[in-house]
């Protein structure tokens, strides 16, 4: 299954949940009328059975009882509202400085710049929870430009890493997975299906103040505890939705995490340090909430086998390797603990992912249109090759992308060093004069580097960039914009900077997306705009330019459809056809992004500045590209 085949399934997941929640509540409904009528009956009002559904009494009931737990519902999602940021404060977590000096913390910024890199995914924002000491994380959000990824100090202190680089590939897989909205929805979901808990437990509360012997005050205690019970029948229903939906996508986390690292033990080390040690369990109030998206269970409960989120860890480590269940009995006894584990047998179907898989391989140069199999993928070369790119990067540069004050000198930067004109008369056309000290010496130091270095750069800035203010970051692109038009041109490199930046940057862009199109015809314009741009970009013209469109789009767009004349592909009218395509249905997505790739290869080399374009495309339509063919991009 690829990355468009895990995102239409993760957007028909969201059906079946409205599914699972619509029966949990008729469930609810029900039990909700039979024990609240149970105590009217005890306070002897009369109700015939007969009755029971039509009389106001019970309609009232199940309309508070709807009412809560849709409210519920709302409350939560509007706690939520600010996607993964809005997760971490809630839960307490502490953004980390990406210039730390923590050693810890720095290993986990690495590893996770690394990742990025070799996936085209932006680099998710990073948070610790300080006062958890059990190995866990998660990640969340409602894009991927938009993620954050919550580790607990017991991650960061426990896990060497090589185990850190297996768990923060097991992350990233759940954002390759389209798992992460889903995860969302389903805390506000379980929310209110828990609500009447809640209320519950709070008129217990209230109600043991009061030292009330009457009879209207007991059937106040009984219905308080019937909430309760109701409460816990939520509590039920919502681990078995979690369950239901949750399980098999932890195994698929773990095989993708495997073929990304092709390291099993780095995985399984982390793993083995979870069933030996002190666990995965959470001090967390929250930890209920949360237990479906984290690394490893958040709480331990009865009925594991039926309501567990996650699979038992000797399934877990069994299915990367036959050995390693034996491994982790051996360290465990060498280190002096009993090992109660039980022996898990793998399921079918999921064994050996350490032997790897051909789908996740390196796609060598001229290989023709499969670039969409790489699109969420990440292979060893790719990580391999991102390695190499941060290697190349100059410390002291590298230092400087993680302070938001040279982060953002550094955009500018980039500009100034990709364009022909002067830098002080480009400065002073955009009103910008007052930096020219800074960045004369930056962009020259930027220049000498070469173009190969440009996207990894932007990729370690734009994430620095993303903790400041909103006004400042709104400052910051408008300054960018103002640079790119100074010389009357825009590049294809300043394009894809500047759309690049608006997608991580503008607080318009961070709006939760839906799937709008289901179609080609209902985006054939944008389809044509962007196709068009793209044979420019590769430098054919007349009538090459004319046959490579009609071949890269075929399939995609009517005959009518022909090449756009350059002037009409705007850098602003390409920016609004993207937000457009990045609402297609999945499964629509892979073969436009083949087809722009075609356009790439049709030389049979693939030029610096028409990968970045390429990169740039894909990122804005949601579509994380590794980079393209790494190792063999020209100068």
């Amino acid at each position: 299954m690829d990355f468009f085949q895990h995102q239409e399934r993760a957007r028909r997941k969201t059906g079946l949940l409205v599914l699972y929640f619509f029966l949990a509540v008729v469930a609810i409904l029900v039990c909700v009328n039979l024990a609240l009528l149970l105590a009217f009956a005890w306070m002897d009002v009369q109700l015939p059975p007969s009755q029971w559904l039509t009389h106001p009494m019970t309609l009232g009931i199940s309309l508070f009882t709807l009412l809560v737990m849709v409210c519920g519902c709302l409350f939560k999602i509007w706690k939520l509202r600010r996607g993964g940021k809005g997760l971490a404060a809630m839960l307490g977590a502490r953004p980390i400085d990406p210039d730390t000096r923590h050693s810890d913390e720095k290993k986990l910024i690495n590893v996770v710049e690394e990742m990025s890199i070799a996936s085209g995914i932006p680099a998710p924002q990073l948070y610790v929870l300080d006062k958890e000491k059990a190995i866990n994380a998660f990640v969340a959000g409602f894009r991927p430009s938009e993620t954050v990824l919550v580790v607990t100090h017991g991650t960061l202190k426990k896990l060497d890493r090589d185990e850190l680089q297996g768990v923060i590939a097991h992350e990233f897989s759940h954002i390759f997975n389209a798992d992460m909205r889903l995860n969302l929805r389903l805390i506000a979901v379980l929310a209110g299906i828990l609500a009447l808990g809640k209320i519950g437990e709070f008129m217990l509360r209230g109600s043991s103040r009061r030292s009330s012997s009457n009879r209207k005050g007991n059937s106040l205690v009984l219905v308080a505890l019937a909430l309760v019970v109701v409460g816990y029948l939520g509590l039920f229903f919502g681990r078995l939705i979690k369950a239901a939906i949750s399980r098999q996508r932890e195994l698929l986390a773990d095989a993708s995490a495997v073929q990304f690292t092709r390291n099993p033990a780095g995985l399984a080390g982390a793993l083995i340090k979870i069933r030996n040690g002190n666990g995965s369990h959470l001090d967390s109030v929250h930890a209920e909430d949360m237990s479906h998206m984290c690394f490893g269970e958040t709480l331990g409960f009865r009925f594991r086998n039926l309501l567990a989120t996650h699979p038992p860890l000797d399934e877990r480590l069994g299915a990367l390797g036959s050995d390693w269940v034996a491994r982790a009995r051996t360290r465990a006894r060498s280190a002096g603990q009993p090992d109660v584990s039980p022996s898990a047998s793998v399921p079918e179907g999921v064994a050996a992912f350490s032997g790897g898989s051909d789908a996740s391989s390196s796609v060598s140069e001229g290989s023709g249109p499969a670039t969409s199999s790489r699109v969420g993928t990440v292979s060893e070369a790719d990580v391999g090759y991102a390695r190499s790119l941060l290697e190349a990067i100059p410390a002291d540069l590298h230092k400087k992308l993680h302070n938001p004050v040279q982060a953002e000198l550094a955009l500018y930067a980039l500009i100034i060093s990709s364009s022909d004109s002067d830098p002080q008369s480009l400065l002073k056309s955009a009103g910008m004069s007052e930096h020219l000290s800074a960045l004369q010496p930056l962009s020259q130091q930027l220049s000498e580097l070469g173009s190969r270095l440009r996207l990894p750069i932007i990729d370690l800035a734009l994430p620095t960039l993303k903790g400041q203010p909103s006004a400042q970051r709104r400052e910051i692109l408008e300054r960018l914009a103002t640079l790119t038009r100074a010389d009357q041109r825009t590049t294809l490199f300043e394009w894809a900077l500047v759309a690049l930046a608006r997608q991580q940057l503008d607080d318009h862009a961070r709006r939760n997306r839906h799937t709008r199109f289901h179609r080609y015809r209902a985006v054939t314009g944008e389809l044509q705009l962007a196709f068009s741009v793209m044979t420019w970009a590769s430098g054919a013209r007349d009538e090459q330019a004319r046959a490579l469109f009609r071949q890269a789009s075929h399939g995609l767009l009517p005959e009518a459809r022909t090449l756009l004349p350059l002037s009409q592909c705007s850098s602003q009218r390409l920016g609004q056809a993207l937000d457009r395509l990045a609402d297609l249905s999945p499964l629509l997505k892979g073969p436009v992004i083949d087809g722009l790739a075609d356009l790439v290869l049709t030389d049979g080399k693939v030029q610096v500045s028409e990968a970045e374009m390429l990169r740039a495309m894909a990122a804005l339509m949601e579509c994380p590209l590794p980079p393209l063919f790494a190792g063999n991009q020209n100068r």
